[in-house]
C-alpha cells in the first residue's frame, strides 16, 4: 500500500505589527506577509521540510492548505518569500506566508481585522500543511476503489490516464451578505471560526451559477464526490488558463462522504478574460487516507451499507456510537440538571474543542433567558471560558470529539450541542444558524411553576418525553428542512437508551433501520376493558401472523398504537412477538392512570393540549384503521380520523369497527350506531327548497362494522389487492383520489406500492 501523505495540524499566523498590506503587481489585489507557524511537529515533518527547503522543491512537493471559510470569502493563503524556520529543540517550524484578499466584493478593511486579532494575542489558524510521500493513485486504483464503493464520482466526473480526476461545477452559488459581514464583530468571527462562522451570513443563491466568470471576480461555487478511505486535492489551476482555486484545496478521507452533499470550490478568475462557468472543471488527484482513517473507513464501508453510506454520507451515529448508553452519558458528565446543584448547564463539542457553558445564576437566580443568550454567544465564539482544547478535554470527551472528524454529510453534523433539558425553539434555531447541527438532551422542555414570591422557580428535572405542538413543529422543521439531528435518553434505570428524532419520531437504531422497509401501517384503537383481553389477545395474534402472510402486505407493515394499556398493549404485545415494527404515539394521560409504553422502537409522545395534533399524526402515518372496544376517547379518535378522509387528509382504505362482544344496545354492535349516523349525516336532505348532503355519500362506504379478526383480514386483503375495485365500489371521484394522494405525497407519507399501482390507472383517466 502506497504511503499516506503528511498532514500538519492548524497552524496559527504571526503578523508584524510594522507589516503593511502592498498590491499584487500580477492580479491588483492586496496581499500581507507573515508567518504561519506549526508547533509539536514530527521529527518526519521536520526533516522532509527542511530537505525540500534546502533543495529549493518547496512549493513542487508540499500544498499549502487554507481554511475553507476563509477561502469562502476570498482570503487566499501562499508560500511567502524566504526559507521556513525550522526549532528542533521547540519542535515548531515557522513558514514564510502570503495572505490575498480575492473577492472584491467585500470591504477592504479585511487584513485590518486580521491585525486586529493578532495583536490582541488571538490564535488565528491560517492553514496546514500537505505533503505527498508517495505519487497519487493511478486511474485503475481510481476504478477499483469506485467499484469497491470507496470512492462515488458523478456521471459527468472523468478519470485521465494520469488519475486526474476532472469535475464540472455544479448549477450551486453561494452568496455573502456583506451588511452581515461588516456588523459588529462578525469578521473577526468568520476568521476564527472559519466554515462554522458562515453559517449568519452565506445563503444559496436562487438563481445559481452565473453565466460567466468575468476577470477579477470571486465564485463560491461546489462539486460532488464522496470519499471513503482516500484524501483528494483540489489542483490549484483549472482547466480554463488563468482560473485557479484558492487555498481550501483539501478533501479529507471519510468525512467527505455523501455524494449529495454540494462541496464548496473557491475560484477566481485572475485573467483578462471572461470564462463561461459551464465550461470550468476542477481537476482533483486522489491520496491514500493514513492508517487510523482507513481502519475506520474498512468498518463503516463493508456489506451492502458501503453504496448507501458513500450516497448519504458516513452518518453521525456510525461514527461516535451515540446509541450506545454509556458513550452517551459521558456527553453528561459535569453537567447538573437543576441551576441549584453543581455542574455546567451545557457544552459544545466540535472537531478538536469542548466549550463548557456555566449556569448564569443573577445573584442565586437561574434565568432561562440570559442562560439562552450566554449559549448563543458561545456558539459565536464570543465567549472564550470554558473552552478548552486538544489535551485539555476532559478523557471521557476526547474520543467523542475525535470521532467527530469522521462525520460525513452536511459540515454542521460535526457541531454539537447538550444539555439535560433540550432548549427553546428560539434557542434551537440560533443555534443552528450558528452550525450547530446536533442537539443531545435527556428531557424536552423543563417544566416551570411560580413560587410564593411571584418568580418563575424551576421545579425538580425530569425526563419529560412529551412534546408540545409548537416544540414538536420545531423538531420537524429543523431536522426535515434543515437536516438537523436530535437524540435523547428515554426510560429510567436498566431501561435507559438513546433514540434519535427520525422522521418526526423517536427511534432507536433497530426502529430506524426497520422502518426503512414499512410501507403499510395498522393503527390500532381502543380503550382498556376489563374481560376482553382473553379473546382479542388471540385475535389479534392470529390477525397478525396471517396479515404477514398477504402477498401484497407480506413482512413490510408496521403497527400503530396509543402507547396506552388495554387493546393498545394487546397489540404492541402481539407485533414484539412476532418481530413486526411498532409505533406508539401516545399522550400524557396519567392523571387517568395511563402511563406510557416505552418499549415500541418508534415512539412519539404528547401533551394533552395537543392531542389534536396526535390524532393528526396517528391518521397520516396508518392506512387501514381498526377501531376496537372504546369509550369518549376512541370516539373523539375516530371522529377525527372519518373527518380526516372526507378531508382528504388520509389516504382512502377501510376503518373497521370490531366488537366481538355486542356492547351495543341489545347486544348490537358497539359501533353500529355510529355508522349509522355518518350514513344519516351523508344521505340526501331536504331543507324547504334546498336539497343538501351533511358529508359526501362515500364516506360511510369506507367504514365496516365486523365481529372479528376474521373480518378484518379479509377486508384489507381485498382492498390490498385490488384498492381501484374498492374504491370503485365506494362511489368516490378519481377527483378526490388526486387530491388525496397530491396531499399525501406533499406531507411525505409513505404509500404502499399496490396504491401507487392503483393510482396510475386513475391518473391516466384524468388526463
Amino acid at each position: 500500500m502506497k504511503r499516506p501523505p503528511l498532514l500538519t495540524e492548524d497552524g496559527y499566523l504571526l503578523v508584524d505589527q510594522q507589516t503593511e498590506p502592498t498590491i499584487d503587481e500580477v492580479l491588483g489585489v492586496p496581499k500581507l506577509a507573515g508567518v504561519m507557524r506549526l508547533e509539536d511537529t514530527s521529527d518526519t515533518l521536520r526533516g522532509v521540510i527542511g530537505d525540500f527547503a534546502a533543495a529549493g522543491l518547496l512549493r513542487q512537493h508540499c500544498c499549502l492548505i487554507g481554511r475553507s471559510g476563509h477561502s469562502q470569502i476570498g482570503l487566499d493563503v501562499d508560500f511567502g518569500d524566504g526559507l521556513p524556520e525550522i526549532d528542533t529543540r521547540r519542535k515548531r517550524i515557522d513558514l514564510p506566508v502570503q495572505l490575498t484578499s480575492l473577492n472584491p466584493n467585500i470591504p477592504d478593511t479585511l487584513f485590518a481585522e486580521i491585525k486586529a486579532m493578532v495583536e490582541g494575542n488571538r490564535r488565528l489558524t491560517i492553514g496546514r500543511l500537505f505533503v505527498p510521500m508517495a505519487p497519487p493513485l493511478s486511474r485503475e486504483a481510481i476504478e477499483q476503489a469506485a467499484a469497491d464503493n470507496h470512492i462515488l464520482l458523478t456521471a459527468k466526473s472523468k478519470i485521465d490516464g494520469n488519475g486526474v480526476v476532472t469535475i464540472p461545477l455544479e448549477n450551486i452559488r453561494y452568496l455573502l451578505s456583506n451588511t452581515l459581514l461588516t456588523a459588529g464583530q462578525n469578521g473577526q468571527i468568520v476568521l476564527y471560526e472559519s466554515k462554522q462562522g458562515l453559517g449568519l451570513i452565506q445563503y444559496y443563491a436562487h438563481s445559481g451559477l452565473p453565466a460567466t466568470l468575468e476577470p477579477g471576480n470571486f465564485l463560491c461555487g461546489a462539486i460532488r464526490i464522496s470519499l471513503g478511505p482516500y484524501s483528494a486535492l483540489i489542483e490549484r489551476v483549472l482547466n480554463a488558463p488563468g482560473v485557479f482555486h484558492l487555498a481550501a484545496r483539501l478533501l479529507d478521507a471519510v468525512r467527505t462522504s455523501g455524494i449529495n452533499i454540494p462541496r464548496q470550490v473557491e475560484l477566481y478568475n485572475g485573467s483578462d478574460q471572461p470564462v463561461a462557468t459551464h465550461d470550468l472543471q476542477v481537476r482533483l488527484r486522489l491520496f491514500p487516507a493514513d492508517q487510523t482513517t482507513a481502519r475506520v473507513a474498512t468498518r463503516l464501508l463493508s456489506g451492502s451499507r458501503a453504496r448507501k453510506i458513500m450516497l448519504d454520507g458516513v452518518d453521525f451515529a456510525d461514527a461516535t456510537s451515540i446509541f450506545d448508553i454509556n458513550v452517551c452519558d459521558a456527553l453528561f458528565d459535569s453537567l447538573s440538571s437543576e441551576p441549584t446543584q453543581r455542574g455546567n448547564y451545557g457544552r459544545i463539542l466540535t472537531r478538536s474543542r469542548c466549550i463548557d457553558i456555566q449556569r448564569e445564576l443573577l445573584e442565586n437566580e437561574w434565568h432561562e433567558s440570559s442562560q439562552n443568550r450566554i449559549v448563543y454567544e458561545a456558539a459565536r465564539g464570543t465567549i472564550t471560558s470554558g473552552v478548552h482544547f486538544g489535551e485539555q478535554i476532559s478523557p471521557d470527551l476526547r474520543g467523542f470529539v475525535e470521532s467527530l472528524e469522521l462525520v460525513g454529510g452536511a459540515q454542521n453534523l460535526r457541531k454539537v450541542f447538550v444539555s439535560h433539558q433540550f432548549p427553546g425553539t428560539d434557542t434551537l434555531r440560533v443555534l443552528k444558524r450558528n452550525n450547530v447541527g446536533v442537539f443531545i438532551g435527556r428531557s424536552i422542555r423543563r417544566s416551570e411553576t411560580l413560587d410564593n414570591g411571584g418568580h418563575e422557580q424551576a421545579l425538580a428535572a425530569q425526563s419529560n418525553i412529551y412534546f408540545g405542538q409548537t416544540t414538536y413543529e420545531t423538531f420537524c422543521d429543523l431536522s426535515s428542512r434543515e437536516d438537523a439531528r436530535f437524540y435523547m435518553v428515554v426510560g429510567d434505570g436498566g431501561e435507559r437508551h438513546v433514540r434519535e428524532f427520525h422522521r418526526g419520531f423517536w427511534m432507536t437504531r433497530e426502529g430506524k433501520e426497520k422502518i426503512a422497509d414499512v410501507h403499510t401501517v395498522i393503527a390500532m384503537f381502543g380503550s382498556h376493558v376489563e374481560g376482553t383481553d382473553e379473546v382479542l389477545t388471540e385475535q389479534i395474534h392470529q390477525f397478525f401472523a396471517r396479515l404477514s402472510e398477504v402477498p401484497e402486505i407480506g413482512g413490510c407493515f408496521a403497527v400503530c398504537h396509543g402507547s396506552g394499556p388495554g387493546v393498545m398493549r394487546i397489540a404492541d404485545d402481539a407485533a414484539a412477538d412476532q418481530g413486526i415494527l411498532r409505533i406508539g404515539i401516545g399522550i400524557d394521560s396519567e392523571k387517568i392512570g395511563q402511563r406510557a409504553n416505552l418499549r415500541p422502537p418508534v415512539l412519539l409522545n404528547f401533551n394533552n393540549s395537543a392531542r389534536h395534533m396526535r390524532q393528526n399524526i396517528l391518521d397520516r402515518t396508518s392506512l387501514f384503521k381498526i377501531y376496537n372496544i372504546g369509550g369518549m376517547g376512541t370516539f373523539e379518535e375516530l371522529l377525527i380520523a372519518i373527518t380526516n378522509l372526507k378531508l382528504f387528509e388520509s389516504l382512502p382504505a377501510p376503518h373497521i369497527f370490531v366488537d366481538p362482544f355486542g356492547l351495543g344496545e341489545n347486544g348490537a354492535h358497539l359501533w353500529e350506531s355510529t355508522l349509522a349516523q355518518l350514513k344519516t349525516a351523508s344521505s340526501l336532505k331536504t331543507i324547504g327548497s334546498h336539497i343538501v348532503r351533511l358529508a359526501p355519500a362515500w364516506v360511510p362506504n369506507f367504514c365496516h362494522v365486523v365481529r372479528d379478526y376474521d373480518a378484518v383480514l379479509e377486508i384489507i386483503a381485498g382492498f390490498a389487492s385490488d384498492p381501484a375495485t374498492y374504491w370503485e365500489k365506494a362511489g368516490i371521484a378519481d377527483r378526490d383520489l388526486l387530491h388525496a394522494f397530491d396531499n399525501a405525497e406533499r406531507a411525505g407519507v409513505i404509500i404502499p406500492p399496490y396504491l401507487l399501482d392503483a393510482m396510475q390507472s386513475v391518473r391516466s383517466r384524468c388526463e
